[in-house]
């Protein structure tokens, strides 16, 4: 950003490389590897809340619980005139992406921010795909009275104010005066789209930062032709799975051999699926959609396979606990049902809830 802010923004607007690069103290020659290492670097910093104070973990995340754990979120306090400046300069590397077909943007964000880069309404399966522990309890506080959580009752348990939590941890009011507004049974339901509405705008001075950026470079007001995951995907590029360091990285049950029939389907059916069925099946075992890039990163986690001694076997689905990324897999007879299963199960294990 320091370098190339001043850069007029036509010079970059380029189908081939924006910009040269050229690494202090060593002799590469800039042909496409230093360029897209660039790339890289800058999207590793983005996401280190110790390198570039803009992303947060989801607070799914930092609590280990709920899908897109690996995903990162708008930090909502960053909205200094030096930190609006990077995102709209994020917002000028996104274009660059847009621009040229190799260049891509490693980010693991969360749909929230690419449903607002596309114009797309945001419901509350979006706040639950990076706070799921909030969303649950708002679902709990809207139908109260299905577990017989009367008026009176209501008053005894429940002690709030219009308030929420960030994603950063700040405690904001939700309408003006809320901190003074007490939550009741009869204005509950009016408290939990308040909530809602809140939490779906986190960063809304910073994605109209990277707005900025973008249209410096591109016609906005194309992006809204596309879904939000067409968007990702022309930005970041298709998250793929690899097999070979997944394999790597598994350890087996007690039970279980690694020449077993069923678990060579396992593998079999793995290398078979698209890159982005792998992407689900990660994210169904394990609430990620990237593996770690590297050793270190990956530390003393590993995927855990166990036997699920079902009869008969062909009937079951396999059964995951994301938690621990670990499954329990069924013996199956044929790679037909074994893939037929488990493209089943990582489709359909978390159905969305009704929105508030």
């Amino acid at each position: 950003h320091d370098q190339i802010q001043f850069v007029p923004r036509s010079r970059l607007q380029r189908r081939d490389r924006a910009f040269k690069v050229k690494f202090a103290g060593e002799g590469a020659d800039d042909y496409g590897g230093p360029y897209r290492e660039v790339f890289t670097c800058a999207c590793s910093e983005l996401q280190n809340q110790a390198a570039l104070p803009m992303f947060l973990l989801t607070p799914n995340g930092q609590i280990n619980q709920g899908s897109n754990r690996d995903r990162y979120v708008i930090d909502p306090s960053s909205t200094t005139p030096e930190a609006l400046k990077w995102f709209e300069f994020l917002g000028v590397l996104i274009a660059i992406c847009l621009l040229q077909k190799e260049t891509v943007l490693s980010l693991n964000l969360c749909s929230v921010l690419w449903k607002q880069l596309v114009q797309q309404p945001r419901t509350a399966t979006d706040l639950e795909a990076f706070d799921e522990r909030v969303c649950h309890s708002l679902y709990k506080i809207r139908d109260i009275e299905d577990e017989g959580i009367d008026e009176d009752s209501f008053e005894d348990l429940f002690f709030l104010e219009f308030t929420t939590q960030l994603s950063n941890g700040d405690e904001v009011e939700v309408c003006e005066g809320g901190s003074a507004l007490e939550v009741t049974f009869q204005n509950r339901k009016r408290y939990v789209e308040m909530v809602l509405k809140k939490r779906l705008v986190e960063g809304h001075a910073q994605t109209h930062a990277i707005l900025r950026g973008v249209a410096s470079m591109v016609p906005v007001r194309l992006l809204p032709l596309f879904t939000h995951a067409e968007l990702e995907r022309m930005i970041c590029g298709a998250p793929d799975i690899d097999i070979g360091n997944l394999r790597r990285h598994t350890r087996y049950g007690v039970s279980v051999d690694p020449q077993d029939s069923h678990i060579a389907l396992l593998w079999r059916v793995l290398e078979f699926f698209t890159p982005e069925q792998r992407s689900k099946f990660l994210t169904f075992i394990w609430g990620r959609n990237r593996l770690p890039q590297t050793d270190e990163e990956w530390g003393d986690q590993c995927m855990k396979v166990h036997t699920l001694e079902a009869a008969p076997a062909d009937g079951h689905f396999p059964v995951s606990h994301t938690c621990f990324f670990s499954m329990e897999w069924p013996r199956y007879t044929s790679f037909e049902i074994a893939r037929e299963k488990l493209l089943y199960a990582i489709i359909n294990w978390c159905a969305p809830r009704d929105p508030p």
